[in-house]
């Protein structure tokens, strides 16, 4: 029951499109819009926003390491 518990917090944490919200907070287009078409810092840095680009960055770095820090506290 825990590795499927694990594996579904994974992919909701997974799922959190930063690129995509804070591009709504600093209005700006959808990044899955423009440039290469991948919500991901990279594409957002395209608009000049380097405060965006480096909060969406934090962002998905940050759920990265919740996801291991969660599986090995549950494990």
């Amino acid at each position: 029951m825990t590795l499927i518990s694990l594996t579904l917090m994974a992919y909701v944490l997974g799922s959190i499109p930063f690129a995509v919200i804070v591009s709504w907070v600093f209005v700006l287009p959808d990044p899955r819009s423009y440039g290469s078409g991948n919500p991901g810092a990279t594409n957002v840095l395209r608009t000049g926003r380097k405060a965006a680009a480096a909060l969406i960055l934090l962002g998905d770095a940050l759920k990265g390491w919740l996801a291991v820090f969660l599986a090995q506290r549950m494990a």
